[in-house]
């Protein structure tokens, strides 16, 4: 259990530090976040594992999980709504041990 919490904590405090994803404006005029091809895309507090052309999507420390098909990721941008869903999706992928708890 102490393990858990000290990855949380450092799992944060990484958070708290990775540079924010550049915000673009697109051609319909929303904002939107371009996910980074080299690591973490971060946006205001979480950062996150995108994987465009697998379609996938990780927390750190949980599973990888599939895009749902209605979040469009083949530009290389989604909307701040959208990350936020991925973010929910990643997070209740579980981590490693979730599987064998059920």
């Amino acid at each position: 259990m102490k393990k858990w919490f000290t990855l949380g904590i450092l799992g944060f405090l990484a958070a708290c530090d990775a540079p924010q994803a550049p915000v673009v404006t697109g051609p319909d005029g929303q904002a939107r976040i371009q996910i980074s091809i080299s690591g973490l895309t971060c946006y205001e507090t979480r950062c996150l594992d995108i994987n465009p052309s697998a379609r996938s999507v990780r927390s750190v420390g949980n599973r990888t999980t599939r895009i749902p098909g209605d979040i469009d990721v083949s530009d290389g941008t989604l909307t701040p709504a959208e990350f936020r869903r991925l973010g929910e999706i990643a997070t209740l992928a579980g981590g490693m041990g979730s599987r064998g708890d059920r």
